[in-house]
């Protein structure tokens, strides 16, 4: 059973968590803009190889690409967390709405 304590929680946590979710997400679609702009930057300033695409596969295969891909995976896992945590506490709530008009309706 849900109690009001419970509910009292996922509202708080809704509530404290909004921004920092909002900040998680952006931080991922960042890193992906800062990814391409790394990408670009690696490709222009690449002079020993010739052609884009030698340049391109250059840049997948550095260290800059690496740490930008391992960054961006972490910033995905937080974000992600954050969301499920968020709907795992809207779903608290839902149920408790849902088992308080069940009782009010003398259905349980």
């Amino acid at each position: 059973m849900i109690t009001e304590d419970r509910l009292e929680q996922s509202l708080k946590f809704l509530a404290e968590s909004d921004e920092t979710s909002a900040e998680a997400s952006a931080n991922v679609k960042y890193l992906d803009r800062l990814l391409k702009r790394k990408k670009a930057l690696y490709i222009t300033g690449e002079t020993t190889l010739k052609s884009i695409s030698a340049k391109e596969q250059g840049f997948y295969a550095s260290d800059t690409y690496k740490d930008a891909v391992e960054e961006l995976f972490q910033a995905e896992v937080k974000a992600t967390t954050l969301e499920n945590k968020r709907d795992k506490e809207g779903m608290i709530i839902d149920l408790f709405r849902t088992l308080e008009a069940s009782r009010r309706k003398h259905n349980i």
